[in-house]
């Protein structure tokens, strides 16, 4: 079977990051092939992206939306798929089963199957009626870090948070790390991805909150994440999945998030294993007061067991490939 997979972009965003897993996973657990589709044009296209794209499937790229039939016929595709953000789109076929995957809070079904991107989201928009395929948290296995590299002291506690560019946009929660950097050099802030909001000045250099230019490279991704001790989640409306969380959820690091955002998936997945602020003062207390050795102790891994690749697959092939 053809899976022909389309995102608007191909960029370091999560929804790239996911399809890039699914379609992976496709040849790989279902024995299907995959097939890339893209727009040539999109602003936020990442050269990076794209190649590692190439590097693993058949890609296609288009500039105009009737392309899309003539690249479903050339590659005798059977299936296609897109994720978007759930309302209605052009980017449908006649010809082939439909597939639509909602990754935000939208209900306009259109496509052969709608499904949303997690539980918490079908409950949210259909009381649990809609199917959902969640997406897989996958990294490779990789115990170096970056710390050497950065400058970053082996004992010094490291936050760290890599997602969209804009999206920690908690502004007391920017007050907070500008605060606390300047008081405690023995802990670190570290950002992949995230557009800078600190500048040193002739009073103030912010040696330890370092910015990383965003990246696809998941290797280098395992390598950030096991240079932190915790996720700082500073985004208002939360997440309707979450990978960067489950990513760091599976490497055991806990996550320090905001407990009053509209989007909860992320918090109903930690359950009890969220470390929650609601406010300024909560997030100081618990920045100030992280025991490194302790938290290195416990159990923080709240998306192995139901987000692996295996068992998502499984999911994914039930819902989109199967189901008529």
């Amino acid at each position: 079977m053809k899976i022909i997979f389309h995102e608007n972009q191909l960029c370091y965003r999560g929804t790239t990051n996911a399809m890039f897993h699914y379609a992976l996973e496709n040849q790989r657990i279902l024995g299907n092939e995959s097939i890339i589709i893209y727009e040539k044009d999109n602003p936020n296209n990442f050269p990076q992206a794209v190649e590692l794209f190439k590097k693993n499937f058949s890609v296609y790229s288009y500039s105009h939306l009737s392309e899309i039939k003539k690249i479903i016929k050339e590659t005798q595709s059977d299936v296609l798929y897109v994720i978007n953000s759930g309302k209605k789109s052009d980017v449908i076929s006649d010809d082939i089963k439909t597939v639509v995957h909602a990754v935000f809070k939208n209900h306009e079904p259109h496509g052969d199957v709608y499904a949303y991107v997690s539980k918490w989201l079908s409950d949210e928009m259909t009381s649990g009626k809609a199917p959902y395929v969640p997406h897989m948290i996958s990294l490779p296995d990789n115990e170096s870090d970056l710390r050497a590299t950065l400058g970053i002291p082996k004992d010094a506690i490291v936050f760290g948070r890599h997602g969209g560019a804009d999206t920690f946009d908690i502004k007391f929660a920017k007050n907070i790390i500008k605060k606390i950097s300047r008081k405690r050099k023995d802990i670190f802030f570290l950002f992949l991805g995230t557009d800078p909001f600190v500048k040193s000045n002739f009073f103030y250099k912010y040696d330890n909150v370092i910015f990383l230019n965003g990246t696809s490279d998941p290797k280098y991704i395992s390598k950030f994440i096991n240079t932190c001790d915790a996720y700082l989640h500073a985004r208002t409306s939360g997440e309707t999945f979450g990978i960067a969380i489950g990513e760091f959820s599976i490497k055991n690091k806990p996550i320090i998030t905001w407990g009053l955002s509209d989007e909860r998936c992320h918090l109903d997945i930690l359950g009890d294993r969220a470390i929650i602020y609601n406010n300024a003062d909560d997030l100081h207390r618990i920045i100030s007061e992280f025991d490194r050795e302790y938290m290195k102790k416990q159990d923080w891994d709240c998306y192995t067991k139901e987000f692996n690749k295996f068992s998502v697959m499984e999911k994914f092939d039930n819902i989109f490939l199967k189901n008529n």
